[in-house]
């Protein structure tokens, strides 16, 4: 590929090359006119052709108009490669340590060694619980997703909403037909959020919704993500 692209630079250059030679000579009949014509007879010393030929150029320039303002120089930077990109996603990240958490826990306490919270958009209910739970050690369920890529397929139906959840043998997809890990008034875990609480982090973010660590298993879920990972 690189040596096919090279070719067609190189043969397009000898191109320019080619048109600029032939456009720097006369043409025949332009040589033949000034050959033939007799100047007049006149004891005044004539002007050169190179004379004339400069006072032509001269007169036919027009006159400069006012000084143009310097054009600003801005630098775009430019978008990082696939790879780098991808190195954004959480599961491309080292798990957050406990101490990450940057609210207090207990605004988010629901019952005895339990938790609740909703994202800023309403989609995303979760719960951790202390000490895990037949729900798992945390989970979360969607009014709206996606399938996952590994897992069940729900239909967003009142009765057949999208969840997942870490439990002692890992992550999990389900479909549920209840609220699991809703609650009466969440409390919101705004963007840039992180909420750690009984061996548990779960982050909040614009792009990609929530993603939380249990000890077995991690997952991220929001309205168009339903990804999960050890």
């Amino acid at each position: 590929m690189i040596a096919a692209r090279s070719a067609v630079v190189v043969a397009a250059v000898a191109a320019v090359l080619a048109v600029s030679g032939c456009s720097s000579e006369e043409p025949d009949g332009a040589a033949a006119s000034e050959t033939t014509s007799v100047a007049p007879q006149s004891t005044s010393e004539q002007p050169t052709s190179e004379q004339s030929t400069s006072d032509q150029s001269t007169s036919a320039q027009p006159t400069s108009g006012p000084a143009q303002p310097e054009q600003e120089i801005v630098i775009v930077p430019t978008a990082p490669a696939p790879e780098e990109a991808s190195d954004l996603f959480p599961w491309n990240q080292p798990r957050p340590s406990l101490d990450s958490g940057n609210v207090d826990p207990a605004l988010f306490a629901t019952d005895l060694g339990r938790y609740n919270f909703t994202t800023p958009s309403g989609n995303i209910q979760c719960g951790i619980w202390a000490g895990g739970s037949p729900a798992g050690q945390v989970g979360c369920q969607a009014k709206t997703s996606v399938a996952p890529f590994e897992g069940r397929t729900c239909t967003n139906a009142e009765n057949d909403k999208y969840a997942v959840r870490v439990n002692d043998g890992g992550t999990q997809h389900i479909c549920t037909t209840q609220g699991i890990y809703t609650a009466d008034e969440p409390r919101v875990l705004e963007y840039g959020q992180v909420l750690s609480a009984v061996g548990v982090v779960c982050e909040s973010d614009e792009m990609f919704g929530i993603t939380c660590w249990g000890t077995e298993g991690a997952f991220m879920f929001a309205r168009d993500w339903n990804e999960s990972w050890s």
